[in-house]
């Protein structure tokens, strides 16, 4: 049996034995699976913590999709550097992942641009994480799938955006070669 919780806050996430973050379940593995223990369903923990539109720098609640950091931060001329196929993944899923989108080998993992996170330990303590300040933990919980703890915020540095709107050219090719060669000197732009 598993039990889920559905905390307003993670800040007041009573501990449980075997407590693992469950965000919106479009991971293709099983990290949210918890046989015995207990699932928290992040989603409820939702909030813009801080916003600087100067300078494009957010923190927001674990529990915050993609989906619904972009509808705020678009109107902003913002955007997320790092996009997976689906915009339903949360803040702390992406972290807890290190996920990848189309333009990984440009901009690397959204990890590449995270400015630091909140976790919840297993001993109940709250550790805040940089690139500066508990260093080493930083670097497991990025990619860790949860195991160094239970991400509670997450802070990103943004991408400026240049346009809402996008620019699509279609190029017409007619053998394998000539793709790669115009995708080679598209990527390149």
């Amino acid at each position: 049996m598993i039990d889920v919780a559905w905390p307003r806050n993670a800040q007041v996430v009573d501990q449980a034995n075997c407590l693992l973050a469950y965000g919106l379940g479009r991971s293709y593995g099983d990290v949210c699976l918890n046989n015995g223990g207990t699932i928290l369903r992040m989603s409820s923990c939702d909030r813009i913590l801080s916003f600087d539109a100067a300078n494009g720098r957010i923190r927001a609640e674990a529990g915050l999709s993609i989906a619904d950091l972009l509808a705020i931060v678009v109107p902003h001329g913002w955007f997320v550097p790092v996009t997976p196929g689906t915009k339903y993944v949360t803040l702390g899923g992406a972290v807890a992942n290190d996920i990848h989108g189309k333009n990984h080998h440009r901009v690397g993992t959204f990890g590449c641009h995270v400015v630091g996170f909140e976790l919840l330990r297993s001993d109940g303590s709250f550790t805040v994480c940089t690139q500066l300040q508990n260093t080493d933990l930083f670097a497991a919980t990025i990619g860790g799938l949860g195991l160094t703890g239970l991400v509670t915020w997450v802070e990103i540095q943004l991408q400026l955006l240049a346009s809402r709107l996008i620019n699509e050219e279609s190029i017409k090719v007619s053998s394998l070669k000539e793709v790669v060669e115009v995708t080679e000197e598209s990527d390149a732009l």
